[in-house]
């Protein structure tokens, strides 16, 4: 799917305000995803698209905090593993469905 350059400068605010939603409170997806779905993405795609963005964004402030040493990541693994499975789960869980659902 090609979008218009104004639809991809719009996504890349909504990207930054998310972000930004994210890092504060969380729920940046409330955000991304109204808008992805909006510009006629597929819901399986706009799904994918704002858990990528969110795994970057969580990434990024796992990383800072474990260079910081603010974080001992012994303590975090029992969350990575949990995470990951139910982050699979819920894949599987919405391949399942139907798109018109």
């Amino acid at each position: 799917m090609i979008f218009p350059l104004w639809q991809l400068g719009l996504m890349f605010l909504t990207g930054l305000a998310a972000g930004f939603v994210d890092s504060i409170a969380g729920g940046g997806g409330l955000i991304t995803l109204p808008v992805l779905l909006s510009f006629g993405l597929d819901p399986r795609h706009a799904l994918g698209t704002n858990k990528l963005q969110a795994s970057f964004g969580s990434g990024s402030a796992a990383w800072h905090y474990a260079q910081a040493k603010t974080v001992p990541l012994r303590e975090c693994v029992r969350g990575f593993v949990l995470t990951f499975l139910a982050a699979g789960a819920g894949t599987l869980a919405v391949q399942s469905l139907d798109p018109t659902f």
